[in-house]
Order: structure tokens, then C-alpha cells, then sequence
């Protein structure tokens, strides 16, 4: 599971895997071609877990002195597909003693076979409500695609070829970390923020341990290999007039990066955010399985 925060509201997606741990299935990612394998071995888990959010470090010049928060995610195998559900909730507090409330909900749904994809978004601050809301489909040459927006306005996006949906990234990072791999990077496409699919450069700090750092829960879900990994990921692109993606220059800073400690289960049992002006650590608080349905 990934864990998408912005910095001026929480969280706006959660990125996240199916499969009890009771009720093992295989799950399918996505190639360099953008096909699904014929048998990947990764082995994911349903869970339900809860978040807590706090500030860290404050960059020179930040105007925040206080964040704080909480966020759920609930993640399912549903058979021929994975959902995820996301709730949370944030405060900050600013340098005037001026404090904002944040709510964000996010859910989507992603057919294991890469290709289809929907999702919905609505985020609340101090009474100004914005909502994305649509779905994207793989069906163009070299696996490329499209996205139409129903919210906030009728509109549609190109997404480039061997673009990867949410779900299908995050196998493909752990199968990645699982080899040895160090360094990897591509286009997921999520929904969160509008627009089309969205960069990434991915890095694996170290290899595979038995052990949870950054959480105290105690749960059979963490008695698995974990990955130290680090992710930067950029606005998304293709909101040119015509709809193309942009390249991004060499010199382009990514919005923000992600450092987290993933399990080869999906589980996400600590993380960090670096803004501009600041960063938060996520710890989980509380986890439990949900059963997979009956297929």
C-alpha cells in the first residue's frame, strides 16, 4: 500500500493490495509491455488499518508550526479486482495560530487485468469542497489509454503507453525490491489530483528485513519481508492543450517524495512525506484482516 498525502489536505489516495491472509491468491502486475504476467508470485493481504499523522521538520520560511492527523484504509481482493477506500482527516495550524480542517475521501476500483479502472475523490477544506471523479482505460497502441473525467468538469486526458494503474504499480515495485532491483521508475495514473498519468523515480534503500520498524501493532500481516523504499513522484502530466503528456526536463523537482516500509504482503507499516516546507511520519496505530469474498 501507498499512502498519498497532500500538503495542504489529507490524504488524498491510498495506494494498496488485495488478498486475506487467510486466503491466499495470486496477484498480477504489469510489465514493461504493460501486460499482466502469466503467474506473478507476489502474495498480497486485504486489511483494514488505521494511521496516525504528525509533523516532523519544518523547512526556513515554512508558515507551519503544527499537523497532525488521522487516516483509514480499508483494501479488498474483490475476486476480479481490488478496491480501496480511504478516509482521513487533518489539521494544521500556522504561524498566526490559524487553524485549518481537511477530509479527504478516496475510492477506486481496478480490474486485475490492468485495463479498467475507476475512481472518486472529494475533499473538504474549511467548507470548500473539491471532487475528481471518472475512469481510465488501457486500450491504445503500445498499451496506451485514455481518462474521462466526469467531475469536477466532462473532460479527457491521453495516458501514455505502459502507463500502470495504482494497484499494478505497487506489485510491480515489490516484485522489484523482491529481486535485488535498486532504482525504478515509470507513470502511474491514480486520479487523485486531476489530469493524466503521473511520474515516478522510485529508489530501494535497503534489502529485505524480517523486522517493523516505526510501529509498535503487533499483527500476523507484519510477520512478512519488508522493503525500505523512497519515491518522488511529479505533478501529473498531459494537461496540455492537446492533451499529450509533457516531459518532464532534467532539472524538474517532483512535488514531493515518499519514504516508506512495505511488506511483501502490500502492508504499509511506517512512512514519511517531504514537502516544500515540511514533513510528516505516518505510523500505524492499528490493523486487522478482512476476509476475501468467496469467488
Amino acid at each position: 500500500m501507498f499512502i498519498k498525502i497532500s500538503p495542504v489536505g489529507l490524504v488524498v489516495c491510498a495506494l494498496a493490495w488485495g488478498g486475506p491472509a487467510v486466503s491466499l491468491f495470486v496477484a498480477h502486475s504489469v510489465d514493461a509491455a504493460g501486460m499482466p504476467p502469466a503467474a506473478s508470485q507476489i502474495v498480497l493481504a486485504s486489511h483494514k488499518a488505521l494511521y496516525s499523522v504528525t509533523l516532523t521538520s519544518t523547512r526556513p520560511g515554512s508558515d507551519y508550526i503544527d499537523v497532525s492527523g488521522k487516516m483509514v484504509l480499508e483494501f479488498t481482493d474483490a475476486c476480479d479486482a481490488w478496491t480501496t477506500n480511504q478516509k482521513s482527516l487533518l489539521r494544521t495550524v500556522n504561524g498566526e495560530g490559524v487553524e485549518e480542517v481537511s477530509n479527504s475521501d478516496f475510492a477506486a476500483w481496478e480490474n486485475k487485468a490492468g485495463d479498467d479502472y475507476k475512481f472518486s475523490v472529494r475533499q473538504t477544506q474549511n467548507g470548500d469542497v473539491s471532487e475528481f471523479r471518472g475512469r481510465a482505460r488501457r486500450s491504445g497502441p503500445n498499451d496506451a489509454g485514455a481518462v474521462d473525467y466526469t467531475k469536477p468538469e466532462h473532460r479527457s486526458y491521453k495516458l501514455p503507453p505502459h502507463f500502470l494503474f495504482q494497484t499494478a504499480q505497487q506489485v510491480k515495485l515489490i516484485e522489484y525490491a523482491q529481486k535485488g532491483g535498486r532504482f525504478l521508475s515509470g507513470e502511474m495514473f491514480d486520479g487523485s489530483e486531476g489530469g493524466g498519468a503521473a511520474r515516478f523515480n522510485a529508489i530501494v534503500l535497503k534489502q529485505p528485513t524480517s523486522e517493523t520498524p516505526g510501529t509498535s501493532v503487533k499483527s500476523p500481516l507484519l510477520d512478512t519481508p519488508s522493503h525500505r523504499v523512497r519515491v518522488a513522484f511529479f505533478a501529473p502530466a498531459g494537461t496540455d492543450d492537446d492533451n499529450e503528456p509533457a516531459a518532464i526536463a532534467d532539472n524538474e523537482q517532483p512535488e514531493y517524495e515518499m519514504t516508506m516500509t512495505v511488506h511483501d504482503n502490500g502492508v504499509v507499516s511506517d512512512y514519511d512525506y517531504d514537502y516544500e516546507d515540511f514533513s510528516v511520519h505516518g505510523t500505524l496505530q492499528a490493523i486487522q484482516i478482512i476476509q476475501r469474498p468467496h469467488c
